[in-house]
């Protein structure tokens, strides 16, 4: 639809306006505008360049809005017609964004018209496991918004729970926010939080823990030859079966461990002890304690997990990331297959993955990322795939995130992808690009079918603006009573006699 802009007044793309059409309200989003009048290009050419002057005509604006929603006696729809010729057009309100049931349980932000902000706008718990993504070029204010939303999981405990894997080791104390807060100044921290690091001894996994069944997760090109040498050598050596195998291997050669195993494939044989040899010790230490079993019972108990895997190397984070989902994931589907009563009772889990086009482009191996956006929506286990590169993730995942926050983008490719294949967001390309630092474009389906312009919630602004934290510890007892009791105990003391 179009229509025309009163002079004295002002819109910005992807502004949200409405139209009142007798018992019926349209709303719509601005994605174009364009300056004419009503002489024809010829006229107003000649004119321009003084050759020739017209008489009385008229200047206007003409705004290009696209309708996404129909209001009639109570009850939000897809439209089912057009406003009718000379309709009003006006801003929406604080109102309108009540009636369009834009507030969720977990607020990403305010409704924003230009500099303007109305109404809070957010995602409902039950979207959870529908997956979402956080989507941005670097510096748009993506490491901003997970602080928001897992501040509000954490919040939510224990109906919700988070797990977020943090390349960049900016979450924890807020690195790039000014002022400076992460997760460490949420006032449930530090009981309904627990961080891990590789920096300390926390994030250990044991070499005694990984079973043959771990290599596919470990090592994605693993053969078929070197997983049944490494089930033979688990059968003979049980679970120091890697360990072991190295011993043997580094003292009598392919050959020692082939007469151990009976498996007489050489090149299979080296394959396999390569791999091993690359497991870093200050990672994989020869013990029985995997960090991974403490992060399953954390989350199983409504305690968000931020894992902090910065200063890894690109494959030790790949694995550590990797593992940790797989066993916290596959905790969820065994509970609901063989006992639905406590399953239910778990918490819904948001998995925050930076990066996550590393995991999900079609040109690598699989990994359990994909598995997880494709089949644990029953299990309610959602991903939340946070990259500034959305191009690069599988299209049959990215269908399937069913929330999305998009964030500035320059790159044509990135943005071309996003709207191409995201409902509601066709003509929204230029608008993408143009969003300031901390703007946002939210969908969430099904409880938000179109594009809602966000001015995202600044991260130390909610927690100053958060209600302070009741632990209902007993009241302390007053200063002055605590020093007559005091002065008493002194009294008596110095009625003994000193030796």
């Amino acid at each position: 639809m179009y229509f025309y802009l009163n002079k004295e007044a002002e819109v910005f793309f992807g502004q949200m306006v409405k139209i009142v059409s007798g018992t019926r309200s349209f709303y719509a989003r601005i994605v174009n505008a364009q300056s004419s009048s009503t002489l024809e290009t010829g006229e107003q050419l000649r004119e321009a360049q003084g050759k020739e002057t017209f008489g009385p005509y008229s200047s206007f604006k003409s705004i290009a809005a696209i309708l996404f929603l129909e209001a009639c006696k109570g009850r939000i729809r897809s439209p089912t017609f057009n406003p009718n010729y000379m309709d009003k057009v006006t801003s929406t309100t604080a109102e309108d964004c009540e009636a369009l049931r834009l507030e969720g349980d977990l607020e990403v932000g305010r409704m924003r018209s230009g500099e303007e902000v109305t109404g809070s706008v957010g995602i409902n718990i039950d979207a959870i496991p529908y997956m979402m993504g956080i989507f941005g070029m670097t510096g748009s204010g993506k490491t901003n918004c997970e602080l928001t939303l897992n501040a509000q999981i954490i919040d939510h405990s224990p109906q919700t729970v988070g797990m977020i894997f943090d390349f960049a080791g900016q979450l924890l104390d807020g690195k790039g926010i000014r002022p400076q807060k992460g997760l460490r100044d949420h006032p449930l921290f530090h009981t309904k939080v627990r961080y891990y690091s590789s920096k300390g001894d926390k994030m250990k996994i044991g070499l005694y823990t990984l079973n043959p069944g771990k290599l596919y997760t470990l090592f994605p090109e693993i053969g078929y030859a070197q997983f049944r040498l490494a089930e033979k050598l688990f059968r003979i050596f049980g679970s120091t079966w890697i360990e072991r195998s190295l011993e043997v291997f580094a003292t009598g050669g392919y050959k020692e461990l082939s007469k151990h195993s009976g498996y007489g494939q050489k090149s299979a044989i080296e394959a396999l002890m390569m791999k091993l040899q690359h497991l870093s010790s200050d990672v994989y230490p020869p013990s029985d304690y995997n960090f991974i079993d403490e992060v399953t019972e954390n989350i199983s108990q409504g305690i968000t997990c931020l894992i902090d895997i910065s200063g890894l190397t690109s494959e030790e984070q790949h694995n550590i990331v990797t593992l940790t989902a797989l066993n916290v994931a596959h905790y969820y589907k065994q509970m609901w297959e063989s006992d639905h009563e406590n399953w239910a009772k778990l918490p819904s889990l948001l998995i925050t993955l930076e990066e996550a086009h590393e995991f999900l482009d079609p040109s690598k191996p699989s990994t359990i990322f994909s598995d997880i956006a494709l089949t644990y929506r029953k299990y309610r286990v959602g991903l939340n795939a946070v990259t500034p590169r959305p191009s690069k993730i599988n299209f049959d995942v990215f269908a399937e995130l069913w929330t999305k926050v998009i964030m500035k983008t320059e790159l044509s490719q990135d943005r071309h992808y996003l709207t191409e294949n995201t409902p509601y967001l066709e003509y929204s390309d230029t608008e993408i690009k143009m969003l300031d630092i901390g703007e946002a474009l939210l969908i969430s389906e099904p409880k938000i079918r179109f594009a809602v312009p966000v001015k995202v919630t600044h991260y130390p602004e909610y927690l100053d603006h958060r209600p302070p934290v009741d632990y209902e510890l007993p009241s302390s007892r007053a200063l002055t009573e605590m020093d007559e009791r005091l002065k008493k105990l002194n009294n008596v003391s110095d009625a003994f006699p000193k030796h």
